[in-house]
């Protein structure tokens, strides 16, 4: 006599299918992080270009009205790989690791009290996008082995990222049209934002211009260079790739621009500023660029007026005038921050935050909302409390300090890091912010190793570094 099965064969079939596909997963974010770091930004690349939600492709299963998406696998995957390394931490532990556990330890406590009071989906729903595939990515990019190849992977994920988003940005304007920021448009009986892409993808491709821009680390005067070898720096080859990404910084920057998400703008040039700052310049150099940036400001202007930019300068006029409406997007946010602040809440709420799951109900123009704050910092204030707010702070501050001390070699990925906090004023991180926060506090264990020169995200393949035996050897290529 055959007995019942547990559940029916297709359940079995797809329970096992993705177990195997967990366990193989498992695998390459153990021993193969470059592959690791494709999939969770490919996930990402995926889910913007299918166009239906912040999040991922549905994977086709639910567990308790909770629907399992490839980012949430991954972020498994690198949650549990993280876990597995920290017997081997050690002195070599990321910059503000303390804080980034806490916050870890905080979001487990606030989603197991949000799920006993208001169930797995409501909590895990809340929790997962904005604090776990953002903490569980971030920890497992800044505990990877210290390998040189890291370097080179990143840099060309997160340019292929940028200029995949550009590509797509360009195919969503063919289609569409140029329209301004709050226009949306019939396409394929859809409506749809007059944006192609979202504004994370849009940040993306203003720090992939400003790591672009940043100047190349000098080369470690104790290292001899390979014999056989010949050198291209200072020669035509060298003036060529210098000439070719800064064009390529213009074509991003330029997309920026035109895909009219106004909170990437401020943090754009917020990252402007402080290149321009921060950079090495020769005695007076400074002053030129200033000098030559104003012109330029200026003639553009000058060309906008005369009506140079058509239709172009239309639409972001028509942008720029939304943020000064009373009832624009920013009003409405500010608005939106206030309610959420100013309920009632006791000292430990205030402390450590509400769980997981309690709702952001509130009442703007005597309209009932309920979606997220759309403001990281108040978010995390809510869930995560002033402890879970000061310690996201304190990883930062840790992370800019300890790259200070490399100079102009960590001049790109400390600008990138100021470009998140303008960013997490209006909106919260996405997967990818996760993989460059934690590529930055993989930098700063770079650094601390036996004190070696850290190096930059755009120019990582002029050096490799032999961490076992704690030397650095020029490979020049």
């Amino acid at each position: 006599m055959v007995q019942d099965l547990p559940a029916d064969p297709q359940t079995l079939l797809m329970a096992f299918t993705t177990l195997s596909l967990v366990c193989l997963l498992l695998w390459i974010f153990a021993r193969h992080c470059g592959i690791a770091i494709a999939l969770l930004l490919g996930a990402q690349f995926w889910s913007v270009t299918l166009g239906t939600q912040p999040t991922a492709l549905d994977f086709g299963l639910s567990f308790i009205g909770i629907h399992i998406y490839p980012i949430d696998i991954l972020t498994v995957c690198a949650l549990c790989v993280a876990i597995m390394r920290v017997p081997w931490w050690g002195r070599t532990a990321p910059a503000g690791l303390q804080a980034l556990l806490a916050m870890v330890v905080l979001t487990v406590w606030s989603t197991l009290q949000g799920t006993a009071t208001f169930g797995l989906q409501a909590a895990g729903n809340d929790a997962r996008i904005s604090f776990w595939h953002f903490l569980a990515v971030t920890v497992y990019l800044a505990t990877a082995p210290l390998s040189a190849s890291l370097n080179r992977v990143v840099t060309r994920a997160w340019l292929a990222a940028a200029v995949a988003y550009t590509l797509l940005s360009v195919e969503g304007w063919a289609n569409r049209g140029l329209l301004a920021a709050n226009d949306y448009k019939w396409v394929d009986g859809v409506m749809v934002n007059g944006r192609p892409v979202p504004c994370g993808a849009a940040l993306v491709l203003a720090q992939a211009a400003m790591l672009l821009l940043s100047p190349r680390p000098p080369a470690p005067s104790t290292v001899d260079p390979p014999t056989g070898g010949s050198s291209d720096l200072g020669g035509a080859t060298s003036a060529w790739r210098v000439s070719g990404r800064r064009l390529l910084a213009v074509v991003f920057l330029v997309a920026v621009i035109l895909l009219q998400h106004r909170t990437v703008w401020v943090a754009t040039l917020m990252m402007a500023l402080a290149w321009w700052v921060l950079r090495p310049a020769r005695d007076g150099r400074r002053f030129v660029s200033a000098g030559a940036g104003t012109l330029a400001l200026s003639l553009t202007a000058l060309l906008y007026c005369v009506g140079t930019f058509g239709i172009i300068g239309d639409r972001l006029t028509a942008s720029f005038e939304e943020t000064q409406r009373t009832q624009s997007t920013f009003t409405w946010r500010v608005l939106s921050w206030q309610d959420l602040l100013d309920v009632p809440r006791s000292y430990v709420q205030w402390l450590i935050g509400t769980p997981f799951g309690s709702g952001y109900e509130r009442f703007i123009s005597g309209t009932l909302v309920t979606v997220s704050p759309h403001d990281y910092y108040v978010h995390i204030m809510l869930r995560l409390g002033l402890v879970g707010l000061l310690a996201l702070l304190f990883v930062y501050f840790q992370a800019w300090r300890r790259l200070a001390r490399v100079g102009p070699a960590a001049l790109g990925i400390r600008i990138v890091l100021l470009g998140q906090l303008v960013f997490f004023v209006s909106y919260w991180p996405s997967p990818e912010q996760a993989v460059l926060l934690g590529f930055c506090l993989w930098q700063t264990r770079v650094c601390a190793a036996d004190e070696t020169p850290c190096v930059s995200l755009a120019t990582s393949r002029k050096s490799d570094i032999d961490y076992r035996s704690g030397t650095l050897t020029g490979v020049q290529g």
